[in-house]
């Protein structure tokens, strides 16, 4: 099975309008070179997890080719981020990594992160993360729960059908802590929107 929902071009990207202009486009990010993303139009007091449905989760593919400049990547998020214009963006905060592998991907994140941020500055749209044990304890009860684990609460809670045993091949891990991620987002902010 191949990555679910991918899109590397923005315009490919199709987002319906809220019938509710009281209602709010929010974004849940898990930020990587496939990047996870769970949307939602929120209304204030609205029910957080209902507000969040399987068709619009999936991942936008920031990777860069061997003909493309390094910073390919950077354009292609901003290109999603202009296209979409959510109201609130939440994210999952990476920090720390082991390994040299691990540095140089936490690096890149960070640099996406910092990409995201800037974008909400210029745009002033309310804009912050969420560690990763937050969020595994919101999905699970267990700040250290493994990737199976979000996934299926992830199935449970929002009605996916994300196969817990694939994530390594199809990306679904990510999109799960994104989905999980718009959740504490609501949760924590949602009346202030």
């Amino acid at each position: 099975m191949s990555k679910i929902n991918i899109m590397r071009d923005a315009s490919q990207l199709t987002v319906a309008e809220s019938c509710d202009p009281k209602s709010k486009l929010v974004l849940g990010l898990d930020l990587a070179t496939t990047t996870g993303y769970a949307m939602a139009y929120f209304k204030p007091g609205g029910d957080p997890v209902k507000a969040i449905k399987p068709e619009f989760l999936g991942q936008w593919d920031l990777s860069a080719g061997p003909y493309d400049s390094g910073a390919i990547r950077f354009a292609r998020l901003r290109q999603f981020l202009e296209l979409l214009k959510p109201q609130a963006i939440f994210y999952e905060d990476v920090k720390n990594a082991s390994g040299k592998a691990n540095r140089a991907g936490v690096e890149l994140i960070g640099a996406f992160r910092a990409m995201v941020c800037t974008w909400a500055e210029e745009n002033n749209v309310p804009c912050t993360g969420f560690p990763i044990g937050t969020i595994k304890r919101r999905a699970t009860g267990d700040g250290a729960a493994g990737k199976e684990e979000v996934i299926k609460a992830c199935n449970s809670l929002f009605q996916t059908e994300f196969d817990p045993d694939s994530y390594t091949r199809t990306g679904v891990d990510n999109v799960a802590d994104a989905a999980f991620v718009l959740l504490l987002g609501l949760e924590q902010y949602g009346k202030g929107l």
